[in-house]
């Protein structure tokens, strides 16, 4: 399985030889690493070149590209079209799923969202972490009753005090940072599947192609919000800053911190897989089959 995530803040020359991506800067060394290490690519310089042979080798590999405005922030992603073999067969089931089966998926996934908020304010011994436990614990079928909105207020007054996800700040530069590589990550893994990313169980926007992968994220944002304020505890006058190279590596590698999925510590790049993986079989059987992943409290 690949694991690699490769990140390229330089300008630079991006080429296929050999089986390898062969990586050629204006300044400094040439290297080459294997095309079957790598999971995703981030290309943060707008004066990165890609061959065609590059780009056309990555889609067989599933390989994901995000790419950078000029803000050094990631806007766009490029994924392979449609590699799996029951196109038709999964997009069908998805497009035919019932609105039970919907509201179960995404009662699960607000549950599992706010457990998970519990668990980073219970790892930094911050307030509230209790009764968001309780709240995640009596989520109805398609969240009716709206946890998740009240969850989030308790919830990010207990982590940033007073603070809002639309301010214009460090907090919510990483925040958006870590949630578009994640986003990217699952929307690769929904397409390698058969699913079309545009349908989703809750989020049902027209103007969004991804409202699938908006859907499966909601548990991962925790684990962003974690290493988020792992480094505002680091920083003073976190707010006045702007994103450092050394932050996007560090959020950039999201994908490679390690969590419990079913009982077992693996990677949530690899989680991500397994969770699609879930929620195919849950269209197949046309019963809730989705497991999502949790914090490793005990190597915390």
């Amino acid at each position: 399985m690949s694991w690699r995530v490769i990140y390229f803040s330089k300008p630079a020359k991006l080429k296929i030889e050999s089986s390898q991506l062969k990586y050629i800067p204006d300044e400094g060394d040439v290297f080459t690493i294997p095309i079957e290490d790598i999971s995703v690519i981030l290309l943060e310089s707008n004066q990165i070149l890609l061959t065609s042979a590059l780009i056309s080798k990555c889609c067989q590999n599933n390989i994901l590209i995000f790419s950078c405005d000029d803000k050094h922030l990631p806007c766009g992603i490029f994924i392979p079209f449609q590699q799996h073999s029951r196109v038709s067969q999964i997009s069908n089931l998805q497009i035919k799923s019932s609105e039970p089966l919907k509201k179960r998926l995404w009662q699960q996934i607000i549950k599992s969202k706010i457990y998970n908020q519990s668990t980073v304010l219970k790892l930094f011994n911050l307030n509230n972490a209790t009764l968001l436990l309780k709240i995640s614990e009596n989520v109805k079928s398609g969240d009716s009753d709206n946890s998740e909105a009240y969850s989030a207020k308790i919830y990010w007054q207990s982590l940033f005090g007073d603070f809002t996800r639309q301010e214009d700040n460090k907090i919510n530069a990483s925040l958006n940072y870590g949630y578009a590589i994640l986003r990217g990550a699952i929307a690769r893994a929904i397409s390698s599947l058969g699913l079309m990313p545009s349908f989703g169980i809750y989020h049902s926007n027209d103007l969004n192609a991804f409202n699938l992968a908006d859907d499966i994220i909601e548990p991962f944002r925790p684990f962003v919000d974690f290493k988020v304020y792992g480094m505002f505890k680091k920083e003073n006058n976190f707010k006045e800053q702007t994103l450092t190279t050394k932050d996007k590596f560090l959020l950039t590698g999201i994908l490679l911190d390690k969590c419990i999925y079913n009982s077992e510590t693996t990677s949530i790049l690899n989680a991500i897989e397994l969770t699609v993986n879930s929620f195919v079989l849950s269209l197949k059987a046309n019963t809730n089959c989705l497991n999502l992943l949790e914090f490793n409290i005990e190597n915390r």
